[in-house]
């Protein structure tokens, strides 16, 4: 292996390394504990500890059984956090497992394990996760269960995108506040 290198370029400064392209080939692997490549957790991780990704962002699980749903909120918060998505309870706790997340966002009802068993179990293994729970079948009674769970807050469907970015955010900035 090379030592690397800074580009020279003014506008934008890089890193290049240089790797015998056996070990690259070799690279070309799942990472076990999150769904990208060797190669892009590696650059992620570098970006983060440059403070290249946004500081205001965080990193959120989506919990969602409807495709379209879970992948339309996943679109729409990846622009400014870093989303991991699963359809079901225990694919979210498998994810949990190998991963901790700022927030948790979770429908209630869900194939298997519910959205309120996750977030019963995520305060007592991680209580600073913190979870939101949305449905589409409010009512009171469930917005108060959640709230006793552990659930910093509750959100009807059809999800305003808008209202759950400011939502995000300042859950965030509390999580902040709190560490710091």
């Amino acid at each position: 292996m090379s030592t690397p290198q800074l580009g020279t370029s003014t506008e934008e400064k890089q890193l290049h390394v240089r790797i015998p392209i056996q070990f690259y080939r070799k690279l070309k692997v799942k990472c076990t504990y999150a769904d990208e490549s060797i190669q892009d957790y590696v650059v992620r991780l570098i970006a983060d500890s440059l403070g290249e990704n946004s500081t205001e962002g965080g990193s959120l699980l989506i919990i969602e059984d409807e495709a379209v749903l879970r992948e339309s909120l996943r679109d729409w918060l990846s622009s400014a956090h870093r989303v991991q998505v699963a359809a079901t309870g225990e694919e979210a706790t498998e994810l949990i497992s190998k991963e901790d997340f700022d927030i948790v966002i979770t429908d209630v009802r869900l194939p298997g394990k519910s959205g309120l068993d996750l977030v019963r179990e995520l305060k007592a293994t991680k209580p600073y996760v913190k979870c939101v729970v949305i449905t589409a079948y409010p009512s009171v009674e469930l917005a108060v269960e959640a709230m006793k769970e552990g659930a910093i807050d509750y959100l009807a469907k059809p999800i305003d995108p808008d209202r759950l970015e400011e939502l995000i955010q300042r859950i965030l900035a509390m999580r902040k506040t709190n560490k710091g």
